[in-house]
């Protein structure tokens, strides 16, 4: 049984609504630097620190919050990859992956140069491998249920697909120079296409966030309770 299937998705409309409201927000924070703000004021928008990383970042946090204060305390401990993969986005989210090492630890360099510490490329294969584990574990626990929310149409399988669809999309605008330059297309990024990068990346959370929600509603009768 998949975590979010321990109590029932009351209220599906209404977290369905929250999904479509999600969007017309992201919708609406892509076309805020293209079309509204200045020139000064766009390049801190998407920069590191500013507000559209720092509201990432937050989104993670707040899945977790909701995580650890749903679920007891025995299924945390089973289920720990719940929390620990947020925790890791949010890092990521904050570039923690490229502060404590010589080289992002997410670059081969790291592995392969005779200049970078062995403890510098022993933390880096412990990452990866706590990762691996989390999401074989993720994948093993709650594929099928998942799949069998999207067939019967809830809203935390629901929320949880467009959390991955922006995932996604945003690999697939980051690493389209670089994929095209291998056909001998060369193309530089362009702001349009980081700003859609960007937010694509805050829907993660913001999708994520919902699902917990819808996963875990009110303890006293759900969204009609008074």
């Amino acid at each position: 049984m998949a975590w979010y299937e321990r109590k029932t998705d009351d209220g599906k409309g209404h977290y369905f609504n929250q999904m479509g409201l999600a969007l017309l927000v992201l919708l609406f924070l892509i076309a805020l630097p293209l079309v509204f703000l200045p020139e000064d004021i766009r390049q801190f928008y998407l920069s590191a620190g500013g507000p559209i990383e720092v509201f990432s970042a937050a989104g993670y946090l707040i899945v977790v919050a909701t995580l650890v204060r749903e679920m007891p305390y025995g299924d945390l401990l089973k289920q720990w990859y719940l929390v620990a993969i947020p925790i890791a986005m949010c890092l990521r989210e904050l570039d923690f992956h490229a502060h404590f090492t010589t080289y992002n630890i997410t670059k081969t360099t790291l592995y392969i140069s005779p200049d970078v510490p062995l403890l510098e490329k022993l933390i880096g294969v412990t990452v990866f491998v706590a990762l691996g584990v989390a999401f074989y574990l993720l994948l093993r626990d709650g594929f099928r249920s998942f799949v069998r929310g999207l067939r019967h149409g809830e809203a935390t399988a629901f929320a949880i697909a467009t959390a991955i669809g922006c995932t996604v999309l945003s690999k697939i605008i980051d690493g389209a120079p670089s994929n095209l330059a291998i056909l001998g297309i060369h193309l530089t990024g362009t702001y349009t296409s980081t700003v859609f990068e960007e937010i694509l990346e805050l829907g993660i959370p913001i999708f994520l966030s919902i699902a917990a929600f819808s996963a875990f509603p009110t303890q006293d009768g759900g969204l009609d309770a008074p």
